[in-house]
């Protein structure tokens, strides 16, 4: 597997609280649960992606641009899902029925929620599995689903939680993103890079990559911090 390096967030209160953590490591914060869909859809220039950029005020990833998704909520274990579907992505992803059932309810309700599309468990693929670095002070266990957008349906950013909307093409927000104009966590800049190198939708859907644990290490190299891991 790859080692990738990932710089730091430009945000002086983000580098603060990690050098703390460096300086003295505390107990860790058990990660919640959370799943986030990547909506594509084809273009005549290769497939698309809807993105939305989180508010500034956000306490986590303020002003990044993320895929639409969050966090587990009690209800979703029981919510109505087919039965099928769920035992299928759960085999894929190498947990009991029981297990995914939060996972794939939270993506398919989280993507109704802020961008109003309705999915439903047969149409998610599962693409990766990160969790947050132990410094952070909120923590996620986030699995990353792929669905091609629902014949019929559009993507409306309606959510108070994020400030802007767009399909884009994977090329050109990693771009924007090398050049300083695009903030993006780690598992969203990977799964850009892997999207871009597909020519249609049905053949990124068709993929089945490893779906090996992610958790980045944070790294002090004296004048700047990273984040490392090794990429499946």
């Amino acid at each position: 597997m790859p080692l990738r390096e990932f710089e730091a967030p430009r945000s002086e209160a983000w580098v603060a609280n990690a050098r703390a953590w460096l300086a003295s490591p505390g107990e860790p914060l058990v990660p919640r649960g959370a799943a986030t869909v990547m909506v594509v859809r084809d273009s005549a220039d290769g497939p698309m992606v809807f993105v939305q950029r989180r508010v500034a005020s956000m306490a986590f990833a303020p002003s990044m641009y993320v895929f639409p998704g969050g966090g587990v909520d009690d209800a979703d274990a029981s919510a109505e899902l087919d039965g099928t579907a769920v035992a299928a992505l759960a085999e894929r992803m190498a947990l009991g029925p029981s297990e995914a059932q939060p996972l794939v309810a939270a993506a398919v309700r989280e993507v109704e929620e802020e961008c109003g599309l309705r999915l439903s468990a047969g149409e998610l693929v599962p693409r990766a599995h990160w969790v947050t670095p132990p410094f952070e002070k909120r923590r996620y266990d986030t699995w990353f689903f792929a669905a091609a957008l629902p014949e019929g349906q559009s993507a409306l950013g309606d959510s108070g939680e994020t400030d802007h909307d767009a399909w884009v093409l994977p090329a050109r927000l990693l771009t924007a993103y090398a050049e300083g104009r695009a903030v993006m966590l780690p598992p969203t800049v990977v799964m850009l890079e892997q999207l871009a190198t597909f020519g249609s939708v049905a053949e990124f859907l068709a993929d089945e990559p490893s779906l090996a644990v992610v958790s980045p290490e944070l790294v002090d190299l004296g004048d700047r911090l990273v984040m490392r891991s090794n990429i499946p």
